[in-house]
């Protein structure tokens, strides 16, 4: 075994005192469970300082020094960009990280970087604005979180209206869907397989690459929903900020309606089915909170959330409600709303209420917007679906199949050229004739004379 660095060796103690430090504590609390550090790691990330443990040559390539008579590490110089889509060059560099991805089954630079400072002006965190004699008006955005919809954001807007945004979780519960099926599939061919056998190795290691990209599309879904309420609520903070009079400073504040440990003990308590256990055991409620506090700069608040998605913000009536559209029971209010935007708006009423249910005014406006966290369609799928549209409309609605479908041999009329009025004609001639020139739109460019095939089965 190749002896430690000394930085790297006295890293390591200080890392064990502070584990040993934390157990003790942790004991002293009464806290069930503590261990000692008592497993033997194989593996340590490597630090490199700034300053110290890496440098750049040349502007194009990263020096990071594995300590003196020893080989060094040489990279290109990566680039990235903030969360303000500036690059981040390497001057605001800070302390590296060369970690070791058992997912993935690679290594993986972390860099850590000095930001701008672009947090928005907190309500817990004092600005001046009571010294100076300027009035200060709060702003509160209130989160519910949820597995259908990981977000559902809600504030009142300056015209005194509500404002409420649901993002959409399809593509987390997709990937996390793919991952479990996946996994369950590979896991039953490993059981019959001989630990140690080259098959046994081979799925073991599709295995690992299957988690391995559920991970990244898992992580870039996170930043996807994150960077959308970020822009929500920047984008409120600075309407309320343009309406405000003079001598007016706009504060902002979020809370989060609290669901911490409502996946624990589930199965010991039977406190929810075994399909409701299954969606709750991979909830990331929290990675999403903590990068939402990250990209916004203000602290998360939690507030109890209890009834806030059966109760009617006009009326208060309540009513347990088994789809995602909420109608209330009270004949003389009739709301219907979606079922995450009353909890938003209820999640607020509670935190500028010290807890406790206000009804909202009848006359006050709802507007509810629902947004992808991720793109549904590339620009070549709109392109083509815009085509598929317009050939459907021509197709005209008598025409039962090929109105419904989007083939070309439907979506245009699977028929021989009809009549010179006819809007469609020509498109029907250069895709049936065999002599026609391919059409110079992107979709039809090279696009072939449809021929039936014909194959005989095996005797």
């Amino acid at each position: 075994m190749r002896p430690l660095h000394a930085h790297t060796a006295q890293a390591v103690a200080y890392d064990l005192a502070d584990a040993i430090s934390l157990a003790r504590t942790d004991k002293a609390q009464g806290i069930s469970g503590v261990k000692f550090p008592w497993r033997e790691k194989s593996y340590r990330p490597l630090v490199f300082t700034a300053h110290f443990g890496w440098k750049v040559k040349d502007q194009a390539r990263l020096v990071l020094s594995l300590g003196k008579s020893r080989e060094r590490i040489v990279l290109p110089v990566p680039e990235f960009v903030d969360r303000l889509g500036l690059v981040v060059t390497p001057d605001r560099w800070g302390e590296m990280k060369l970690c070791w991805s058992s997912a993935a089954h690679g290594w993986a630079l972390h860099i850590s970087y000095r930001s701008l400072d672009d947090r928005l002006p907190s309500a817990s965190r004092p600005t001046g604005g009571d010294q100076t004699g300027e009035e200060v008006r709060v702003v509160t955005i209130a989160v519910d979180e949820g597995i259908i919809n990981p977000m559902t954001l809600a504030t009142v807007a300056p015209d005194g209206g509500y404002e409420a945004l649901v993002l959409n979780g399809r593509g987390g519960r997709a990937a996390k869907q793919a991952r479990k099926k996946g996994t369950a599939r590979l896991q039953s061919k490993i059981s019959r397989c001989r630990v140690g056998s080259r098959r046994h190795g081979k799925l073991a290691e599709t295995r690992r690459k299957l988690k391995a990209k559920a991970d990244r599309r898992l992580r870039d879904f996170h930043h996807q929903v994150t960077a959308k309420a970020n822009r929500f609520i920047r984008d409120l903070v600075a309407e309320h900020q343009r309406e405000a009079p003079a001598g007016v400073q706009v504060v902002a504040r979020l809370v989060v309606g609290d669901v911490r440990g409502i996946e624990r003990n589930t199965e010991k308590r039977r406190r929810a089915s075994r399909s409701t256990r299954q969606q709750l055991s991979p909830w990331e409620r929290g990675v999403r909170e903590r990068q939402l506090a990250y990209k916004t700069g203000l602290p998360i608040q939690h507030i109890s959330e209890a009834n806030s998605s059966q109760t009617c913000p006009y009326c208060l009536s309540r009513r347990k409600v088994r789809g995602r559209t909420y109608v209330c029971v009270n004949t003389d209010c009739a709301l219907v709303l979606h079922r995450d935007a009353v909890g938003g708006v209820n999640i607020h009423t509670l935190a500028v209420n010290d807890g406790t249910f206000v009804p909202v005014s009848p006359g006050t406006k709802m507007r509810v917007k629902y947004l992808r966290a991720q793109p549904g369609w590339s620009s070549e799928q709109r392109e083509r679906h815009g085509f598929h549209q317009q050939a459907q409309a021509r197709a005209g609605a008598g025409r039962r199949r090929e109105a419904r479908s989007s083939a070309r041999n439907r979506a245009i009329g699977a028929v021989a050229p009809a009549d010179a009025d006819d809007a469609a004609a020509p498109l029907r001639e250069a895709l049936w004739s065999t002599t026609a020139e391919p059409l110079p739109h992107p979709v039809l460019a090279g696009l072939r004379p449809y021929r039936p095939r014909v194959t005989e089965g095996r005797k």
